[in-house]
């Protein structure tokens, strides 16, 4: 029972994760014929990032954004050649979800505790700690959130996914060593 309770769970917040992507993609005026591969690049990702982070590395917020990313845009050179629109298109609203919003706000409200207090004989030494853990981890998911989409694209894609071969590609990439 328990392992079905973990499942249900797991599905629901896939299905959020979809959603989400395809709400930002919405927003950035995606166009029709992407919007699938963007929920499903979205879930996919939000589900690396999910289970790797329950199962294999716990506590390990930035490398598993960055797998998680990295995913999404490994998956989105290749949706690109199918769906025939730039990679970027469908990556950046599939990952939004991994965004850290919570540590992003816990860091925007030490700052600003820091910098309207008063006395500043009341400020801790484990405020200020807590507010810049709070930004660099923030910074570095952001950045492993970045460079996961960015790696796949400068690998794989050198000029147009228009008129190529995928498979072509990555043996030239691969056997060009």
């Amino acid at each position: 029972m328990e392992v079905f309770n973990v499942l249900i769970d797991l599905s629901e917040k896939i299905f959020w994760a979809m959603w989400v992507a395809v709400g930002f993609a919405m927003l950035f005026n995606t166009p029709r014929r992407a919007m699938f591969a963007t929920a499903i690049l979205g879930g996919i990702g939000f589900t690396i990032k999910f289970v790797l982070l329950k199962t294999l590395m716990p506590n390990q917020l930035v490398v598993t954004s960055f797998l998680g990313a990295f995913t999404v845009g490994m998956l989105g050179v290749y949706c690109a050649h199918l769906v025939h629109t730039p990679p970027v298109v469908f990556t950046i609203p599939a990952v939004i979800n991994m965004i850290p919003g919570k540590f992003g706000y816990q860091f925007m409200m030490g700052l600003i505790k820091l910098v309207t207090e008063e006395d500043k004989q009341n400020i801790q030494p484990h405020d200020f700690m807590e507010t810049f853990s709070n930004g660099l981890l923030t910074t570095f998911i952001v950045m492993a959130l970045a460079f996961g989409i960015v790696a796949p694209v400068l690998l794989f894609n050198t000029k147009t996914v228009k008129n190529k071969n995928l498979n072509k590609v990555i043996k030239e990439k691969v056997l060009k060593r």
